[in-house]
């Protein structure tokens, strides 16, 4: 819970940065909610919960960074399941949401090597979800 809590924060800061340094990323932040009309707040969260923060964990650090720690050490298996995680977002063409998939990648990434158990990731990215997109969205 504490890391879901300080993630958004980092996020907070994040944003009123950016806000503040690029002049293109309140709309890049903006289009990122854009989807959020297109279902009820309650069953977006359901959904985050229950199916997608779990998911993205199993297979990014439970399949993905476990693999690439095993072959290459914990330095080049973590950064490069953050970079990786964060160029599959490229073909969104939104600099906000690659930037921000690579903050969330290398947090729980770290997370996860210190850890190594995906229950504190998947309570954390699960939470956090549910804090950014439904109760409290940063744009």
């Amino acid at each position: 819970i504490g890391s879901a809590l300080v993630l958004y924060g980092i996020f907070w800061i994040g944003k009123e940065a950016a806000n503040f340094l690029f002049s293109f990323a309140p709309g890049q932040i903006a289009s990122v909610y854009a989807t959020r009309t297109q279902l009820d707040a309650a069953l977006i969260g359901l959904l985050l919960v229950f199916l997608m923060g779990p998911a993205e964990e199993i297979y990014w650090h439970g399949f993905v960074q476990r693999r690439l720690v095993e072959r290459y050490g914990a330095t080049v298996g973590v950064l490069g399941t953050a970079v990786v995680y964060a160029l599959v977002h490229a073909v969104s063409l939104n600099p906000m949401l690659i930037l921000a998939a690579g903050v969330c990648g290398l947090f729980w990434g770290l997370l996860y090597q210190r850890e190594q158990n995906l229950i504190p990731l998947i309570l954390s990215h699960s939470l956090w979800d549910v804090l950014i997109f439904v109760l409290f969205p940063m744009a």
